[in-house]
């Protein structure tokens, strides 16, 4: 998922993405595999696209398809992404822009439906073996931690293989800060800044070395050790960061922990924790269970 403030040049950058993947051509110094790309630009018309397009290259890749509409995730959408796969089976990377486009009317916010939206998206890439990213908004409350500010509920946070936020200090500034975190990479801050000319975003980062499996934080292995002893809790966050808190001796920040529960949560389930965020009028709260792991 990537995420972003309006107009903070989304769109331009994965415009970029899916114009270099197409191509077979380095992103970012980074080296990619001609593949065929579905871009799915729900916000944008016929007119700006080719306008961006022109601004990018003169020759376009025919393996480079774009979009301008399609069903909401409760209709037909898996089946039209299914079928477009069966049609084009080099296909690599879908972009959805914006994810608010294919969630129709959402009835009640809540963690529950917003992980089992951006579940059904998440099954559906990993059952076609490719990579879909969902270009979504920020809250307009900033946070020192900007994974905070993705609209929504963690449930979003916490499906959501890989987390890039695309952050400025003023809106007409031409360097950004893009934000990544996931399962398969270390958290890191990448220094972008616009060409203004090509309107292309420059990484000024050195990439060399930084997407490693990350290992899982040692706050998470203490959590396994305390579930272990604890074996089930159901109730706010603050009584059962008090609790984690005292067994391992040290003040435990619930807002991060949860963060990294969310990003971890496979590699937790694997070593016997699985748990829910909860939420009601008044406070946040966990329902978190250890079982003892088969084999």
């Amino acid at each position: 998922m990537l995420a972003g403030a309006p107009k903070v040049g989304k769109s331009w950058l994965v415009l970029q993405l899916c114009m270099q993947i197409a191509k077979g051509e380095p992103f970012w110094d980074m080296k990619t595999q001609a593949s065929d790309v579905l871009y799915l630009a729900l916000e944008d018309s016929l007119q700006r696209l080719q306008r961006r397009l022109l601004t990018f290259t003169a020759e376009p890749s025919p393996r480079l398809h774009i979009g301008l509409s399609c069903s909401p995730l409760s209709g037909e959408l898996k089946k039209e992404l299914t079928r477009f796969v069966i049609d084009h089976p080099l296909t690599r990377l879908i972009v959805i822009d914006t994810f608010q486009m294919v969630r129709g009317n959402v009835q009640q916010v809540s963690y529950a439906n917003d992980y089992a939206q951006t579940s059904e998206l998440k099954k559906l890439a990993d059952s076609l073996n490719i990579c879909i990213l969902l270009v979504h908004h920020t809250r307009k409350m900033a946070d020192s931690d900007h994974f905070n500010e993705i609209s929504g509920t963690n449930g979003i946070a916490g499906c959501a293989d890989t987390l890039l936020v695309l952050t400025k200090e003023k809106r007409a500034d031409r360097k950004a800060l893009l934000s990544c975190t996931g399962r398969d990479i270390e958290d890191l801050e990448l220094e972008l800044e616009l060409d203004r000319l090509s309107c292309r975003w420059r990484c000024k980062t050195p990439l060399n070395d930084v997407f490693s499996k990350p290992k899982t934080p040692p706050i998470l292995r203490g959590l396994v050790e305390f579930m272990k002893k604890q074996k089930s809790y159901e109730g706010p966050n603050k009584a059962f960061a008090g609790m984690f808190g005292s067994f391992l001796g040290e003040q435990v920040n619930m807002a991060q922990l949860s963060r990294k529960m969310s990003y971890f949560r496979y590699e937790l389930e694997d070593m016997g924790v699985s748990f829910m965020m909860t939420r009601n009028a008044s406070e946040r709260g966990i329902i978190i269970v250890y079982k003892q792991p088969e084999g």
